[in-house]
């Protein structure tokens, strides 16, 4: 059995590691600021009840968004997490519409006991993606039609390691240093495709970043009778000067488009690798959790970013503060080992809603989801698979902008085994 699961694990690393690497994403909104940002919880089981943490902590989840919940972890055991998350989603304008999907890691955790009062969590995460492809082609006096092709892709991954401390037996606090990489690349492509006389003109950039981020967090357990327990939980991010570079040429082109080859006339502007900063935002987190151990769980988060504050080589964006409200709940059946599956699966909801940091046209791009899923424990184990799904939409038809519906579904797989137990039978 344990064979089995040390085979899994090295399955999900493998597919990890292809999915992490993977950016299909086709959305316009992915243009502004650093891209679509990763705001869901990393784990399966948080992401079913609408991405809701701050205030959860237990030893069979690891979650990242509050590090202090690391100090929840068994003393004896090692945990390991791995997820994917597949995106089906269709963007529409008031005069035409198209669907897309894509399939990215969601998270590959490992959680584990340092000394009694010290636990730790290491990492890969998805941080933020950009991919769009855009055609504007306005009438331009004396040219005719002009078209205006935009493109940009990639996106930033972080690599993480968490520490939480338990401070007596029911305070925690947690930090977590985030190492985000990775590039970004932006495109764009001014031609006039009624005249052969008239030069193009394309643009060349690319980000690259590669810097730490930290987080700290706090977890406060309020032990209740019948086995009940309210934890409170916040989070803290500071605003910091992120490092990146940047590169960018601008030349004179023919061709280009529609299949003809593309030739460089002469070139306006070149400018390789400027090193730079990107002022990444303050970020503040609450929120609890009401639980009754192995029966139910309720709870609710509450989320601000400070993103009118975002720049990049001293440039803003059409950005606004952002903010997320979560609500979720779980429940287990009662049951024995003996019981049919069903009454020994945990079954999971969500709700949240969130204002994006983008605002277009004095209109904020919102977004809301609905979530629900299920555990399904392993017999003679401590080993879950986690399935869930979310239904939801972004963004608004007003001032010709676009919506998104979207449909997320997210598998995973949870791992725990007693690694520092001695067995005195085997």
């Amino acid at each position: 059995m344990k064979k089995n699961r040390i085979g899994l694990v090295i399955v999900m690393v493998l597919v990890s590691l292809i999915t992490v690497a993977q950016n299909n994403i086709n959305s316009p909104y992915s243009r502004f600021g650093i891209g679509e940002l990763s705001h869901q919880s990393n784990s399966t089981r948080l992401f079913c009840m609408g991405g809701l943490a701050y205030g959860i902590a237990d030893p069979y989840t690891i979650n990242h968004q509050n590090p202090a919940s690391y100090g929840a972890f068994d003393s004896i055991s090692f945990l390991f997490e791995s997820g994917i998350n597949g995106r089906f989603f269709s963007l529409q304008n008031t005069g035409s519409s198209e669907s897309n999907s894509y399939i990215t890691l969601s998270n590959f955790s490992f959680g584990f006991p340092i000394v009694k009062w010290w636990r730790a969590s290491i990492g890969v995460l998805p941080f933020s993606k950009t991919g769009y492809n855009v055609k504007y082609s306005p009438n331009i006096e004396h040219y005719g039609g002009v078209v205006n092709q935009m493109k940009g892709e990639g996106g930033f991954n972080q690599i993480y390691i968490g520490n939480a401390f338990n401070i007596g037996k029911n305070l925690r606090l947690g930090v977590n240093a985030n190492y985000v990489f990775g590039e970004e690349r932006y495109s764009s492509l001014i031609y006039v495709p009624d005249s052969a006389f008239v030069l193009g003109t394309k643009t060349l950039s690319t980000t690259k970043a590669g810097d730490f981020l930290y987080n700290w967090g706090i977890q406060y357990d309020i032990h209740l009778k019948s086995n009940r327990r309210i934890t409170l939980g916040a989070t803290y991010s500071n605003q910091k000067d992120f490092s990146v570079k940047r590169g960018f040429i601008s030349k004179t082109i023919t061709g280009g488009y529609n299949g003809i080859v593309e030739k460089t006339k002469d070139t306006l502007a070149y400018i390789p690798d400027e090193q730079g900063n990107m002022i990444m935002p303050r970020k503040v987190g609450v929120g609890f959790s009401y639980v009754k151990e192995g029966r139910w769980l309720v709870g609710a988060d509450f989320a601000w970013e400070n993103w009118e504050k975002f720049k990049n080589f001293g440039q803003s964006d059409s950005l606004q503060n952002a903010w997320r409200a979560v609500v979720g709940a779980e429940i287990t059946p009662k049951h024995s080992s003996i019981s049919p599956l069903y009454t020994r699966m945990t079954y999971r909801m969500g709700f949240r809603f969130q204002q994006s940091y983008i605002n277009l046209r004095n209109q904020s791009i919102n977004e809301l989801g609905i979530s629900f899923g299920v555990k399904f424990p392993i017999k003679r184990s401590k080993t879950t698979i986690d399935l869930g799904f979310e239904i939801g939409q972004r963004g608004t038809l007003q001032q010709g902008l676009l919506k998104e519906n979207f449909f997320n579904l997210r598998f995973g797989v949870n791992i725990l085994e007693h690694w520092f137990y001695k067995r005195k039978y085997q």
